[in-house]
C-alpha cells in the first residue's frame, strides 16, 4: 500500500482512490441498499479526508449518511487500510454532482457540464458548456460562446454537472 494517489481511467474512472479503499467501501454500500457514486480523498502527510458519495432514487437523507458513516466506520475500523489519522464524510452526489465514469457522463449528455482538463487543450483546462457527445475515447462539449471541443478522456482531471439553480426566480449560482 502506498499513499500516492491511483487514477482508474480505464474506462473513464475518474476518482483517487491512494488507500485502495473502494473494494472495501463499495460492497458494504451497495449491501445497504444505496448506489455508491464515487469517493474523493484528500491526503496530506500527517491526515487525510475520505467522502464518500451515495445515491439512492428516493434521494438521500441524513440519517441515510449516518446509517452508511457507521457501518463504513466499523469496516474501515476493522480492515485498517488508512494509515493516518482521517475524516469520513459521506455525501449524496447533490445537484452539481461529480461525474466519476462513462455512465455518469453518458446520462448526463444534452446537459451543462464543467470539466477540468490535466493538460490544457487550446490553451485553457477548464471547460464549461453542454455536453453533447461521450465516445470511447473523447466527449465533446459545446462552451457558451459557441465552441465546440473534442477532449480526450484521458486528459479529464474531473468533471461534474453545472445544473442552473433559481429559487424564488433568483439564479443561486
Amino acid at each position: 500500500m502506498g499513499l500516492g494517489a491511483h487514477f482508474f481511467i480505464g474506462k473513464m474512472i475518474l476518482y483517487k482512490d491512494p488507500f485502495g479503499i473502494v473494494p472495501i467501501i463499495e460492497p458494504v454500500v451497495v449491501g445497504m441498499g444505496y448506489n455508491f457514486w464515487g469517493i474523493e480523498c484528500q491526503t496530506g502527510v500527517n491526515s487525510a479526508k475520505v467522502c464518500v458519495y451515495i445515491d439512492h432514487n428516493n434521494g438521500i437523507s441524513l440519517d441515510d449518511c449516518s446509517r452508511v458513516s457507521e457501518q463504513l466506520s466499523a469496516v474501515l475500523d476493522v480492515e485498517d487500510p488508512i494509515r493516518v489519522p482521517y475524516n469520513l464524510e459521506i455525501s449524496s452526489p447533490g445537484i452539481n454532482r461529480p461525474l466519476f465514469n462513462n455512465e455518469h457522463l453518458k446520462s448526463s449528455v444534452g446537459r451543462k457540464v464543467k470539466i477540468k482538463t490535466l493538460w490544457p487543450i487550446n490553451e485553457r483546462r477548464n471547460f464549461s458548456g453542454m455536453l453533447l457527445e461521450i465516445g470511447d475515447q473523447d466527449i465533446k462539449i459545446k462552451v457558451a460562446d459557441g465552441e465546440v471541443y473534442d477532449i480526450a478522456i484521458n486528459a479529464i482531471k474531473s468533471a461534474k454537472l453545472n445544473e442552473d439553480i433559481t429559487f424564488n426566480g433568483k439564479d443561486l449560482k
